[in-house]
């Protein structure tokens, strides 16, 4: 079976034997190199004859410059085995036990603050209000008239006055300082 390729597929034949039947030296010419650009040679092979119908294959492995070094293939990864993906499961499983323990604790120690500023601002509410009651036509400041406010350390060392406007004020800015805080408490008590 004779095969013919196109004339002038921009191969010269150097030794002059060119009878434009597309075969060089009798040899079948493939045109599927004709596009590329100067590549390190290989060893020459002998081309197999082009069939009229099909196109030509290009290079199943693209030429590799000689300078990149070879790299090895990976051996070919088993799957993992059953008891292999349980034991990888079971020790997610508690990694996620262990953190959602810490958040827990985490959140627990944040509520029993949050209950404790609250239980704070409903103590100094009470008393305020307590003593308004019982002094009703004075001014603000003076409800706190018979009141008495005692600062101590371990040491035994105390402050204490009962100057009514002093302890208003204490009151005043403890319930305030308490309030912030419960926002701010409140503010962190949320579940990732």
């Amino acid at each position: 079976m004779e095969t013919k390729v196109k004339a002038g597929n921009g191969i010269a034949n150097k030794t002059g034997n060119n009878n434009n039947d597309g075969r060089i030296n009798n040899l079948p010419v493939s045109t599927a190199f004709n596009d590329k650009k100067a590549e390190p040679k290989k060893e020459e092979t002998k081309p197999e004859p082009v069939k009229e119908e099909t196109k030509p294959q290009p290079p199943t492995e693209p030429a590799k410059p000689a300078d990149q070094p070879k790299k090895e293939e990976p051996a070919v990864q088993q799957e993992p085995s059953k008891k292999e993906i349980k034991e990888q499961f079971a020790a997610q499983q508690a990694r996620k036990l262990e953190e959602t323990e810490k958040i827990v604790e985490q959140l627990g120690k944040k509520i029993a603050q949050k209950k404790k500023l609250q239980n704070t601002i409903a103590n100094i509410d009470s008393f305020t209000i307590a003593q308004s009651d019982e002094k009703d036509d004075m001014a603000s400041d003076s409800k706190f008239q018979r009141c008495e406010l005692v600062i101590s350390d371990d040491d035994g060392n105390e402050f204490v006055t009962k100057n009514p406007f002093i302890i208003a004020y204490v009151a005043h800015e403890v319930r305030q300082l308490c309030v912030d805080k419960l926002a701010e408490v409140e503010s962190t008590i949320v579940i990732p």
